[in-house]
């Protein structure tokens, strides 16, 4: 069979699997198969059923001509004959349960707002549902908001107005009893076995005061008395309680918010007293940080308790991949499933078996089903047929050492054989957010297109990257531009010094969040790129720490304690934006104007700053999306973003700088 190349309209053809849950007896699994509607410039997902002995079926059927229908986070019931899951089909978020011995599903809840979570209790008779309680209004004028809490602002939401809350509902009379604190926020739920008892998370009473952590807190349904339960010190999240009841496990660390350190499974005893990390000895921190442009529905938990109650298993991620192993509650760890270079993106595990949702460099993530001696059978193959007819390009990987010893890992991609090759290739470099992300086995649709144009992608994992352990991770702390800027520049370098076929007249970079604010700090103190794209970037901290959703709490850890009044010089001298004079490099400004985690006052600064100083500059600027544009932004908006990369990268290594290309208009 012909290959083709992959291109940026490709986007449309993808299928995307994940969140897969598994029927009590471990033999069926219902996960969750998202694909994008060219017509209606968006996404429909639906609940598909496999037992990896046969093709997987469909469980939803939607449509709807003005809109597209969300099915997501589904449950089994405890025979196994039932999938609670929430829907939008009719209009709001919703809890309902489809037969699968026949039959359509059934809205059970009807709350006002929309469900967002949910949990069925042991004795199938409620639910706790997780819904917003709106703010008491001051002023009745649609045209004021009022903002009175320090936390207002939230990407992809904006301002907030509302608390989450949890409620009980009875699904024999659909009566609602609120639980939580209609002021804090509240999420997390997770019932005792015996269904007496309900644990969850809840923010503290001033925590503008304090600070935004969560506290988990008990409801007794025999004395209808809400206790604290374990004071936070660090992340807690994903409540778990242990089989027999006498253990409740979370996810999370006790060092505060926005901390190095790694996320860990730790323990509780039902009588209450301080937490165990049961993962102390695990190098690396619980969960999945490697990125992806082709990923939806990534689960609800990063570990499930074994039904013995003496075990866990867990999601790891080591390096640039990520799989599952198991704990003992002696501490003791082995290995369930581990592919060097594969991504399990989301689990869950039943009766001795788990179902996986297990990516790589030429999947975007399939259905496997993992028996407990680690033998694995795929169980859906949605997009085999498409990807087999593109010539890809295979991550050719690399490692390389910092400036102060430290092994990096580096991945270089070429184009595929099929592209007409000149003598000389030029090169991308491309620098991951977060900076607690990673880079690693997980396909890139952004860098198969690059590759397919002719370019080779460079990309790398500096310090500051998740996957090796927390000093790796807190590599970058207080140092933001320097030595990772180092790591990232020398990953390049080690690509033009070992493959002679890159061309060093031509290089290219790109990056987005942190990745934008490095590609600004780059170009800021080198003139060695051709062009760059920065994307969703920072270029003055100063004024990030007062207008992100996240700003002054993110910065005061990355930053030391740095503060507004006390550290301004400091937090210039890490701004690109003091830079400014000395860039050279033309560039590309891509933001997103609902981007409430980099706000587009970022890229207005840079954007002005750099046009006056008479730099090449381009503003794109795209409506009605946020930080995520590149992995869930709408598709035409998202194929737009990716021309522009393209377009301004190719104009400028052809040399023609005589016409402004980027005036693409994608229609799909």
């Amino acid at each position: 069979m012909t290959k083709r190349l992959i291109t940026a309209e490709d986007l449309v053809q993808f299928t995307f699997a994940g969140s897969p849950v598994l029927s009590p007896d471990g033999k069926r699994a219902v996960y969750v198969v998202t694909k994008v509607d060219k017509e209606k410039n968006g996404y429909d997902s639906s609940l598909y059923l496999a037992d990896g002995l046969s093709e997987p079926r469909r469980l939803t059927f939607d449509y709807m001509s003005d809109k597209q229908i969300k099915n997501h986070k589904p449950s089994f019931s405890k025979d196994g004959r039932s999938v609670y899951f929430l829907s939008d089909r009719s209009g709001k978020s919703q809890v309902w349960r489809l037969s699968l011995d026949g039959g359509d599903s059934q809205v059970l809840t009807d709350f006002s707002e929309e469900v967002t979570d949910y949990l069925l209790s042991p004795d199938e008779s409620v639910l706790v549902c997780q819904s917003s309680i709106k703010d008491d209004r001051e002023i009745e004028n649609d045209d004021v908001t009022v903002v009175a809490r320090l936390r207002y602002l939230a990407n992809g939401k904006g301002i907030l107005s509302a608390n989450e809350a949890l409620f009980l509902f009875n699904l024999q009379n659909h009566e609602k009893k609120l639980l939580t604190d209609k002021t804090r926020n509240a999420c997390n739920p997770a019932f005792s076995p015996d269904g007496k008892r309900l644990y969850f998370c809840q923010t503290k009473a001033e925590p503008d005061k304090t600070d935004y952590l969560y506290d988990i807190y008990s409801f007794d349904f025999e004395t209808n008395k809400t206790a604290l339960f374990y004071k936070a010190k660090g992340d807690v999240d994903d409540l778990q309680v242990s089989p027999d009841g006498h253990r409740v496990a979370f996810a999370g660390n006790e060092d505060g918010e926005c901390s190095p350190e790694n996320i860990g499974i730790w323990l509780l005893q039902e009588t209450g007293g301080p937490a165990e990390n049961l993962t102390e000895s695990e190098e690396c921190s619980l969960g999945n940080y490697v990125g992806t442009d082709v990923r939806f529905d990534e689960g609800r938990s990063v570990f499930v308790w074994n039904d013995d109650g003496q075990s866990l298993t867990y999601l790891v991620q080591n390096g640039p991949a990520a799989g599952l192993k198991r704990i003992g509650l002696d501490g003791h760890i082995s290995t369930v499933y581990f592919n060097e270079k594969e991504v399990i993106t989301s689990f869950d595990s039943k009766n001795g078996r788990i179902a996986a949702v297990v990516s790589s460099v030429s999947s975007t993530g399939d259905l496997f089903l993992i028996n407990s001696d680690g033998a694995a059978r795929q169980a859906s193959d949605h997009n085999r047929r498409f990807l087999d007819g593109l010539d890809l390009s295979e991550p050719v990987p690399f490692t390389y050492k910092a400036a102060d010893g430290l092994d990096l890992d580096g991945w270089v991609m070429f184009p595929p054989d099929s592209v007409q090759k000149e003598k000389k290739i030029p090169v991308v470099l491309e620098i991951h957010g977060g900076p607690a992300a990673a880079y690693g086995y997980s396909f890139e649709h952004e860098f198969q297109c690059l590759a397919a144009e002719g370019y080779a992608v460079v990309f790398t994992n500096p310090r500051g990257s998740q996957g090796y352990g927390a000093e790796f991770c807190a590599g970058c702390y207080d140092d933001w531009g320097r030595k990772d800027k180092d790591d990232i520049l020398r990953g390049l370098d080690y690509v033009l010094d070992h493959f002679p076929a890159c061309d060093r007249s031509r290089q290219f970079v790109t990056g987005g969040s942190y990745g934008g604010f490095m590609t600004n700090t780059i170009v800021g103190t080198t003139d060695r790129f051709t062009a760059a794209v920065t994307q969703r970037s920072i270029c003055n901290l100063y004024s990030f720490f007062g207008t992100s959703d996240i700003s002054y709490y993110f910065l005061k850890r990355y930053f030391n304690g740095a503060d507004l009044w006390t550290d301004e010089e400091k937090l210039m001298s890490f701004s690109p934006i003091r830079r400014a004079p000395h860039v050279t490099t033309p560039i590309c400004i891509i933001h997103s104007e609902e981007d409430y985690r980099c706000p587009i006052e970022q890229a207005e600064q840079w954007y002005i700053a750099l046009r006056r100083l008479g730099v090449e500059t381009r503003f794109v600027r795209i409506k009605g999306e946020n930080h995520e544009l590149s992995r869930s932004g709408r598709p035409e908006n998202r194929l737009t973003r990716l021309h522009e990369i393209i377009n301004w990268f190719n104009k400028h290594h052809a040399g023609d700088f005589s016409a402004d290309q980027a005036n693409t208009i994608v229609k799909i």
